[in-house]
């Protein structure tokens, strides 16, 4: 089964969000080892001690299964990267210095647990308010598929002539969209700008 020039860019755009905080450098890493795990699961053996992720091919579009590969992946990183540099900076502080105050200065943690309780709450309300924005401008322009395009390209970090080759926009078609775009997100979100 192949996956349409649509669903690579919106899963690109899904690794995107998702990589931040785990170990894959790239979004790219991060959606090559969903598809490695599904191959490694059809395959039947394990590579490397690891095992699949079996897709249900009968109840699963494929999109939605390596999303959801990319999720349990991403968040399984987060959880063992957290770890990993803990016990790393905690063997570089050694006994003479406080392993928190080295933490801290290494970006691991604040060392006021209120603070790193509102940094959280901070973080995940801005990712909250991004997403929610996100959706509501996607659903605005949903028959403008122009626009969307355009969107799409921005989501994933694509360059315009990616954009104009992937949706088959010439640069007049595109620039238009992309002023159609900033303009309502003006109207819709004042103060707020389209970068």
């Amino acid at each position: 089964m192949m996956l349409t020039s649509a669903e690579q860019l919106r899963l690109f755009a899904r690794a995107r969000l998702l990589v931040w905080g785990t170990e894959y450098t790239d979004p790219q890493e991060l959606l090559n080892e969903a598809v490695k795990r599904a191959l490694i699961a059809a395959s039947g053996a394990k590579q490397d001690g690891e095992r699949g992720r079996p897709w249900p091919i009968d109840r699963v579009p494929l999109p939605a299964f390596l999303s959801g590969c990319m999720d349990s992946i991403a968040d399984s990183s987060r959880e063992s990267l957290g770890q990993t540099q803990t016990h790393r900076l905690e063997a570089i502080a050694g006994e003479a210095r406080d392993v928190d105050t080295v933490i801290y200065r290494a970006g691991g943690w604040n060392t006021d647990v209120v603070e790193q309780a509102i940094e959280v709450e901070d973080a995940a309300d801005r990712q909250q308010r991004a997403r929610a924005a996100a959706q509501f401008i996607e659903a605005y322009f949903k028959d403008d598929q122009e626009v969307l395009a355009v969107i799409e390209g921005e989501k994933a970090d694509m360059s315009v002539a990616e954009v104009l080759a992937l949706f088959d926009l010439d640069q007049k078609t595109y620039d238009t969209a992309r002023r159609r775009l900033r303009r309502q997100v003006d109207k819709l979100m004042p103060g707020r700008r389209q970068r």
